[in-house]
């Protein structure tokens, strides 16, 4: 019995490699695409943010902080966090939102409040680099004033995430 010869072979094994090759390019041009655009958009937020700063102003409250677990939710009060915050930074930042620490009664909780309607920064109306504002948060949450206490606030802005002052009180 006689086996194939050498030439027919590599004949064949090239057809092989030239049929995966031509089903494997689309996938391959789409990885790469995608994978450079995501990189480059990411090291362009990147660059974007080195020039972002963002601060507490001390000139208010307790470094900045001021919270109010009194009110009481039952009688339709809620309470508040409220907090002046300056950029230090180059660029415009907008959309904050507050993750705060509280623990009450020996438990530690974290929690995300979004600014109130009437303290909320926008993109069409920017804090612009050296401005100072106060933003707040109701509190959904029903704290006692006597057992919980508030630990550490940290100010996000969705401009830059990665650029979020926290202060532990």
């Amino acid at each position: 019995m006689k086996g194939l010869s050498p030439l027919v072979s590599v004949v064949i094994l090239i057809v092989i490699s030239i049929s995966i090759a031509s089903m494997m390019a689309p996938w391959m041009y789409e990885l790469t695409f995608t994978l450079s655009n995501q990189t480059g958009s990411s090291a362009q937020q990147q660059m974007k943010c080195r020039s972002a700063g963002l601060d507490f102003d001390s000139s208010y409250g307790y470094y900045g902080v001021m919270s109010n677990f009194s009110y009481n939710v039952s009688n339709n009060e809620t309470d508040l966090i409220r907090v002046k915050i300056v950029n230090t930074g180059n660029i415009d930042l907008y959309s904050f939102t507050f993750e705060v620490t509280v623990e009450n009664a020996s438990v530690e909780n974290i929690y995300h409040y979004v600014l109130t309607d009437s303290t909320d920064i926008g993109a069409s109306d920017p804090l612009r680099p050296g401005m100072s504002a106060f933003i707040e948060a109701n509190v959904t949450e029903d704290f006692n004033a006597s057992t919980a206490s508030l630990n550490d606030v940290k100010i996000i802005s969705s401009v830059c995430p990665e650029v979020a002052p926290s202060i532990e009180l």
